[in-house]
């Protein structure tokens, strides 16, 4: 078993629809409800991570809905803990609108970005007992001092991981002090583009500098590990693509749990990007928890024929 992960955010119901046709602003296109299944970045990496046999504690916040115990279930059944969950009737719904069209897909959050939520001594307890907290931008920031929350996990030795998604970047915040906070950074394609725009290519070299491990995942083009002495890419594995959701989930979990077991850098990148891959062959954004064996399996078997 690995280190434990603390994971905190949200846990959210996607519903899935099939798109007739992509519509531009003010067109408009028929769509076909599929299904509805558990999601949520968070509540997605803390389940994976779980299925590979690993400690997940889960700090979410949540009301009291029905739909709720179908995400708690869903929880249990990876293995995860989720003493961490705090309930109050007036926390906001989560949900996720998924438009499926040739294997990609639109995502709708419901924004909840507005809520600020505070940590309780038993979340603290849980959490100041794990080696990392897997958080992302907005979720980091949606909790009270998040700042002195930070300061606390420095001083008991515990890493800042977070997943960095486009979305995120226009909160209100001084972005790149946010970043810099972080040990191990999981930034995807369309928010490098938005940072690049905003501070330049260099920010990555700004940023693993500091000591700060980036992570950038490009999809079907691979993705690229950032230190401060090298750059390594590694390639996508390629497989018929049927629901992309989760797969940056996916990968980031799946490159955490290589990397702590003793994989260098470019085996746990090529290790994520098998997993990631066969995640995306079926729909469900928790899809690969039940073919862990066989991402060990093809990755024995490629890094058996890369010596």
């Amino acid at each position: 078993m690995n280190k434990a992960i603390a994971f905190l955010g949200r846990n959210c119901i996607d519903e899935y629809y099939e798109l007739s046709d992509v519509p531009v602003l003010g067109e408009k296109a028929l769509c076909r409800f599929i299904d509805h299944k558990v999601g949520g970045m968070i509540g997605n990496a803390a389940s994976i991570y779980a299925a590979y046999g690993n400690q997940a504690i889960m700090l979410d916040f949540m009301n009291e809905s029905p739909e709720n115990d179908i995400l708690i279930k869903d929880l249990v059944s990876y293995g995860v803990n989720i003493d961490g969950i705090a309930f109050n009737e007036n926390y906001p719904p989560s949900k996720c609108l998924i438009m499926l069209k040739d294997g990609e897909r639109i995502i709708y959050v419901l924004d909840n970005t507005q809520f600020r939520y505070r940590l309780s001594d038993k979340q603290k307890e849980l959490l100041f007992q794990s080696a990392y907290l897997y958080t992302s931008f907005a979720d980091l920031l949606q909790i009270e001092d998040y700042r002195s929350l930070v300061q606390d996990l420095d001083a008991k030795g515990i890493q800042l991981v977070m997943d960095i998604e486009k979305n995120a970047l226009g909160m209100d915040c001084d972005v790149m002090e946010v970043l810099s906070l972080a040990s191990i950074l999981f930034i995807n394609e369309q928010a490098d583009e938005v940072l690049s725009k905003r501070f330049g290519s260099e920010y990555r070299r700004r940023l693993s500098d500091n000591e700060c491990l980036i992570v950038l995942t490009k999809a079907e083009k691979g993705s690229e590990i950032y230190t401060a002495n090298e750059v390594i890419k590694v390639n996508a594995y390629p497989v018929e693509v049927v629901d992309t959701t989760g797969a940056g989930d996916t990968y980031n979990v799946s490159f955490l749990h290589a990397f702590n077991r003793g994989e260098t850098l470019e085996m746990a990148g090529r290790f994520a990007s098998i997993a990631a891959s066969l995640g995306i062959k079926e729909r469900g954004a928790r899809s690969v928890c039940k073919h862990v064996a066989e991402v060990e399996r093809i990755f024995s078997e490629s890094a058996l024929l890369a010596k």
